[in-house]
């Protein structure tokens, strides 16, 4: 009996030996690997300050996010936060490319760019290009969120028309490039600086309006839209009918636009007349235009009889500082003729 309670001692003392030297040895390599594999996915949202000097952590309307004070292969998820990169000398590896080519001149940027599509976006797409750094908004891609965090570090902000000078700013700062962008809006205001200088008197009593034809619609933005707060910051007169804060038109996210009736096509009259058909070259832009002359009001439009209607793009609807600057030139162009 002596010998058995000897012999389960023993026993009972080799297991735990063994399980705390197993216990150790667990401790001792969780404590060597657990920096390497945060380093590995550096985008996870739980850690609360670098790891290393490569990377930095950025706050966003996802939470924080450790992303790469370098990144070389960026991928933008959405048009105007490709249009934020671009703005700010970024190559991108990835973006939609609707809305690319109303941002022209482009330059080599937008060379290599490859098509991840938009509404949807491809995810298939994303992760072949191996990205170290993906941009994007809430407005798409909030329920992708975590699939696109397992394939790179990142960022979503949130964006509206007010705000797409803080929205800049914020992914200027993940892309390391604040004072760039800075200096940008510096340029821009500067610019609208000088065009109401040169507008003189000129500028309350030249009454500008916008209106963007559809196939089937016709939609006027109001103040709140993007080129309406460009518009206000010009100095600009407007419409009455594009100084009301009427019901957006569904799917516009907010009181940006309305459709107008036909009837009331004399609601777009003014002294300048801007138009979007979405594209000023497809067939279906074309026809858009054909069906908008053809208007029994079109010819009875002050703006039309003095020909002061011009052809813009979809710069005038949406959404950046390249954007910004696109509506500008328009002004200057059309307005002050230069």
């Amino acid at each position: 009996m002596r010998n058995d309670k000897i012999s389960l001692r023993i026993k009972m003392y080799r297991v735990f030996r063994l399980s705390f030297i197993s216990l150790v040895t667990l401790l001792l390599v969780s404590s060597c690997t657990y920096p390497f594999r945060e380093s590995a996915t550096p985008h996870r949202s739980s850690l609360e300050k670098p790891i290393s000097a490569t990377f930095r952590l950025v706050k966003h309307a996802m939470g924080e996010t450790l992303v790469p004070v370098s990144a070389q292969k960026i991928v933008a998820l959405d048009p105007f936060l490709a249009e934020h990169a671009l703005a700010l000398g970024v190559k991108l590896v990835g973006a939609p490319q609707k809305n690319l080519l109303e941002l022209q001149p482009c330059d080599d940027q937008c060379l290599n760019i490859k098509d991840i599509g938009w509404r949807p976006t491809n995810i298939e797409r994303i992760a072949a290009l191996k990205p170290d750094l993906i941009l994007g908004s809430t407005i798409d891609n909030k329920e992708t969120y975590e699939l696109l965090s397992h394939i790179a570090p990142t960022v979503l902000y949130k964006y509206s028309f007010e705000e797409w000078k803080d929205t800049f700013i914020q992914t200027a700062n993940a892309l390391s490039k604040t004072e760039l962008a800075e200096m940008v809006l510096a340029k821009y205001n500067a610019r609208l600086t000088q065009f109401k200088a040169k507008m003189g008197n000129r500028l309350q009593k030249t009454v500008v309006s916008f209106l963007s034809p559809r196939p089937e619609i016709m939609v006027v933005f109001t103040k709140k839209s993007f080129s309406g707060l460009i518009l206000k910051e010009a100095g600009v007169a407007r419409p009455t009918s594009q100084m009301s804060d009427k019901e957006a038109t569904p799917g516009k996210g907010g009181n940006i636009a309305y459709n107008l009736s036909r009837e009331l096509l004399e609601d777009v009259d003014g002294d300048v007349l801007f138009v979007s058909p979405t594209s000023t070259a497809n067939t279906t832009s074309q026809k858009v235009l054909q069906k908008l002359r053809s208007e029994p009001l079109w010819s009875k439009l002050k703006v039309v009889q003095q020909g002061k209607v011009y052809l813009v793009r979809d710069y005038w609807i949406c959404c950046g500082s390249i954007a910004a600057n696109r509506v500008l030139d328009d002004l200057f162009k059309y307005l002050l003729n230069e």
